[in-house]
C-alpha cells in the first residue's frame, strides 16, 4: 500500500473566479514521483455555524430552499466568514441577520472541512448557550427564512429524519450534543 504522505504542488492555474468561489486546477507530485495533472480545487471562504440554544432549551433552526439540492433544508445559522472576520464574529452576525437571536455564552466546538477532497475551506462551529430573541431578521436580498424552535431532545430525530441534510450542520449537532453532555429530553444541564 503506498505511503499517504504530502503532495507538492508543482504549478496551478486559476480558471474561474466569482464573488462566493473559484476554481483551479493543480498539477502535483505525489510522495512516490507520480504526477496527478490536473487536480481541481473549488477554493471558498470560509464558514461559520452556531447551534443556537435557548433558556428554555431549543434550538434555533431556519428553514429554507436549497438551489444546488432542489430542496428545502432545516438548518443551523451559518454563513460565510467575510475578509479580515474572526469567525465567532461571523457566527454572532449571522445567528443575529438569520434569526433575530443573540447573546449568550459562547463557545468553539472546533472546526471541520466539510469537503477536503474538493474545498479548500473550513467551517468554524460554536455552541451558544442562552440566546434570545433581540429584534428582527435581516436576512440578505435573497434569503428567504423561517426561523424554526426545536427542543433540544429532538434535534437527533431531525438530524435522522433527513431534516438537516448539511455535513457541517450535522458534524455541529453532534459536537453541540456532546460538549451539552448528549442527547436529553428538556433543557440540558448547564442552562
Amino acid at each position: 500500500m503506498p505511503e499517504a504522505g504530502r503532495w507538492e504542488r508543482l504549478s496551478s492555474e486559476k480558471l474561474m473566479e466569482t464573488p462566493y468561489f473559484a476554481l483551479r486546477s493543480d498539477k502535483l507530485q505525489l510522495p512516490d514521483g507520480a504526477v496527478k495533472d490536473p487536480y481541481y480545487v473549488i477554493e471558498r471562504p470560509d464558514a461559520a455555524i452556531v447551534f443556537p440554544l435557548t433558556q428554555s432549551g431549543e434550538v434555533v433552526l431556519v428553514r429554507q430552499y436549497r438551489p444546488a439540492i432542489g430542496r428545502v433544508e432545516l438548518g443551523l445559522p451559518a454563513g460565510l466568514v467575510e475578509e479580515g472576520e474572526e469567525p465567532e464574529k461571523a457566527a454572532r452576525r449571522e445567528l443575529q441577520e438569520e434569526t433575530g437571536y443573540s447573546g449568550g455564552e459562547w463557545e468553539s466546538l472546533g472546526a471541520v472541512a466539510s469537503s477536503p477532497s474538493l474545498k479548500n475551506n473550513w467551517a468554524h462551529l460554536y455552541l451558544a448557550r442562552g440566546v434570545q430573541r433581540a429584534g428582527s431578521q435581516q436576512p440578505d436580498e435573497h434569503e428567504r427564512l423561517e426561523v424554526v424552535l426545536v427542543p433540544v431532545g429532538e434535534i437527533l430525530s431531525e438530524v435522522r429524519a433527513g431534516n438537516i441534510v448539511s455535513s457541517s450542520g450535522v458534524a455541529a449537532v453532534l459536537l453541540a450534543l456532546d460538549m451539552l453532555g448528549g442527547p436529553s429530553e428538556g433543557p440540558p444541564p448547564g442552562l
